[in-house]
């Protein structure tokens, strides 16, 4: 592909600031509406000579051509791909010609009837323009990736494919962020009916695209890193079954060791986690819950902290006990991830267990397979699980199907993002790139409010797959300022029903709320009191103790009334039960408690004219995001001043959201003091 390739590179004009921009609007002040009136009235008669007839042939021809450069794409002939762009390019350009004189118009004016048309049109056409500037810049990517991956050139290297799609991507960010600004110019009202579901897509498509090549172009450090370009990498891989909830994720069922250098891969092996376990040469105490299913503690229970850091540094020291090699890092995956990467790729088919994989049977297939249809001579039962993970990752290195690779980018974008991929970098300013990005799974500090729900299922199958959750959270202001939360966590069995018997026994598990560190708790109830004694006589028998594990254990007390573990974890106060959930049925946990801070807003040293609450609720990584309902209630002598996000409406002293808590979720509201002519 020629690098010169055309792309719209037109500013929409903006006023200055300063005395400039008042002479500005002094002048428009005195010409403004003559100018307006002049231009709409020559748009409407330059439109009765054919420029509006002409306008949409161009727009029809774009589009047409856009289709035209995909069918092309999908097919594999790029060149004739790239003869569409270009002609769609084209004919956006020449529109954005035609009607450059309403760029110099600001955004209110779309609120004048004819002009706002105009202004539209010009909007969309610079959109057209930027976006196959883009796509041109794209293609670009795609025909390097297919150069590397020639026949005779086998696997290309991971790293060289990164290096080639650097200054393209660079170029389509820079196009698509251009794009995005002209949303604002838009008046959907103008639109014909056809065009403004398209246009509505658009809105929040757009975004979306811009927000993937930041995160490319933001993290090409951490990625090359990643890839190995800084010399051989080592990763243990870690499969967590997140239909049986640990703190991190899920069950560590399976691991894989993965060598890579300058982006090849050198050896992948995949195995069960009992293997190593075998291996391990030292007996550790484990955390008291986990003692009710297991007298020692090894790497398949390591990911006890929700903290991953902490978490991962666990597990490499068991990995390593166990006989294995030192690795660089850490990486986590659930089952969410092979389903959204069958979601793209289609069916896979593993004749040597005669099924055939897609994104909708992949959960009960694997887990059948390693339940119960495994070779029991052989006794590999997540064998499958690495064949069908060998074949997908092949799959996405060969780089055969670019527009696979593009959606698998953005795939595992989210799944970052979500938390059902985690990292971890024994290399501390690799590790710092890691957090930066927010793909580290850390317990992030919150100076106000802060809540985390964690469950790790101990002996309660794999029956987190059919549990629904909703957390309910009402959070008092008081007169006096102090603040009062009520958590209600409500957990609901689908299963006892269904084909499979690991989805038809009782849900087993340990429940740790994390809230802000010095909370007081004032009343819990709806867990199982509970307190299994230690299977063997650890100190007898010469088992080491963890220092982590001690330092929590000892500082724990027991709530009297409620059982309620109540400890210091990741500076933040704990509160841990038993909680049992039968098929059929649900249970609900409620706690209430008095924050550490209060909100006091009057005036004086002690007294601000404003304060604030924020909260951020931390969703465990590898859940798909419990239902949260949350709300704020505050007193009559304070004022909301601010909100974030924006679209926090009070109503009667009271401020509520709803969502799923796929991710982390913050808001806040800042608080004056109320008065009585208010």
């Amino acid at each position: 592909m020629n690098d010169s390739y055309p792309v719209y590179r037109a500013e929409v004009g903006r006023p200055s600031i300063g005395r400039s921009t008042r002479f500005s609007r002094r002048r428009f002040s005195l010409r403004g509406v003559f100018v307006v009136l002049l231009l709409t009235a020559a748009l409407f008669a330059l439109g009765g000579w054919g420029v509006k007839r002409a306008l949409l042939g161009l727009a029809e021809e774009g589009i047409a051509e856009v289709e035209a450069a995909r069918i092309s794409v999908q097919s594999g002939n790029f060149v004739e791909a790239e003869t569409h762009l270009r002609a769609s390019n084209r004919a956006f350009r020449f529109g954005v010609a035609w009607l450059s004189p309403f760029a110099i118009f600001p955004d209110w004016c779309l609120h004048i009837p004819g002009l706002s048309q105009a202004m539209t049109a010009q909007a969309i056409f610079g959109i057209g323009a930027r976006g196959t500037g883009a796509a041109l810049a794209a293609l670009s990517v795609v025909e390097n990736v297919v150069g590397l991956a020639l026949p005779e050139a086998g696997i290309p290297s991971a790293l060289a494919v990164f290096d080639a799609a650097k200054r393209d991507a660079a170029i389509a960010h820079g196009e698509l962020a251009a794009a995005e600004s002209l949303l604002s110019r838009i008046d959907q009202s103008v639109l014909p009916p056809e065009y403004r579901e398209k246009s509505v897509r658009l809105e929040k498509a757009l975004p979306l695209a811009v927000a993937l090549l930041d995160s490319y172009v933001e993290h090409q450090s951490l990625f090359r890193e990643l890839l190995g370009a800084n010399g051989p990498r080592t990763y243990l891989f870690l499969f967590q079954n997140n239909h049986e909830l640990r703190a991190t994720g899920g069950f560590i069922g399976s691991y894989a060791l993965l060598d890579v250098n300058s982006g090849r891969i050198r050896r992948f092996f995949v195995d069960g986690i009992f293997n190593p376990d075998g291996q391990l040469k030292e007996n550790i105490v484990p955390p008291k819950p986990i003692q009710k299913i297991s007298a020692g503690w090894s790497l398949h229970d390591s990911n006890w902290s929700p903290d991953f850091p902490a978490a991962a540094e666990k597990a490499m020291f068991f990995y390593e006990k166990s006989g294995g090699p030192t690795v660089d890092g850490i990486i986590t995956l659930t089952p969410e991830v092979l389903e959204r990467i069958l979601t793209v790729v289609g069916p896979v088919t593993l004749s040597e267990y005669g099924v055939t994989v897609d994104a909708e049977n992949f959960i009960p297939i694997i887990q059948e397979e390693v339940e119960v249809r495994y070779d029991k001579e052989e006794n590999e039962p997540k064998r499958i699980l690495g064949d069908l993970t060998e074949v997908l990752l092949r799959r996405f290195l060969s780089f055969d199907h670019p527009e696979e690779t593009w959606q698998l980018g953005s795939a595992l974008s989210g799944l970052l993002n979500e938390r059902h991929i985690l990292l971890y970098s024994r290399h501390s300013e690799i590790q710092n790139l890691i957090q930066a990005a927010g793909w580290s799974g850390k317990i992030i500090p919150a100076s106000h409010d802060y809540l985390s729900v964690i469950h790790s299922n101990i002996n309660g199958y794999k029956t987190d797959g059919v549990i629904d959750e909703i957390i309910q959270h009402e959070v008092t202001i008081h007169a006096d300022g102090s603040v009062v939360d009520m958590v209600a966590i409500t957990r609901t069995h689908r299963g006892g029903h269904t084909p499979y018997d690991w989805w038809n026994k009782v849900n087993a598990d340990y429940l740790r709320v994390y809230v802000p560190e010095g909370s007081k708790l004032l009343s819990a109830e709806g867990m199982t009191r509970e307190f299994p004694e230690p299977p063997l006589d650890y100190d007898a028998l010469g088992f080491r103790r963890d220092p982590d594990i001690v330092r929590e254990e000892e500082a724990t007390r027991i709530d009297e009334v409620s059982g309620t573990r109540i400890s210091t974890d990741a500076g933040k106060t704990v509160f841990g039960n038993w909680v049992y959930v039968s098929p059929g049925e649900s249970v609900t946990v409620r706690y209430v408690y008095e924050l550490p801070f209060r909100v006091l807003v009057g005036g004086g040293k002690d007294n601000p004219e404003v304060d604030s609450y924020s909260i951020l609720y931390q969703k465990q990584s590898g859940t798909p995001g419990a239902a949260l309902m949350a709300r704020l209630s505050y007193p009559e002598a304070l004022k909301p001043v601010w909100q974030t996000p924006e679209n926090l409406i009070p109503y009667q002293r009271v401020f509520e959201t709803n969502r799923t808590l796929a991710s982390d979720f913050y808001w806040g509201v800042v608080f004056g003091k109320a008065h009585t002519a208010d």
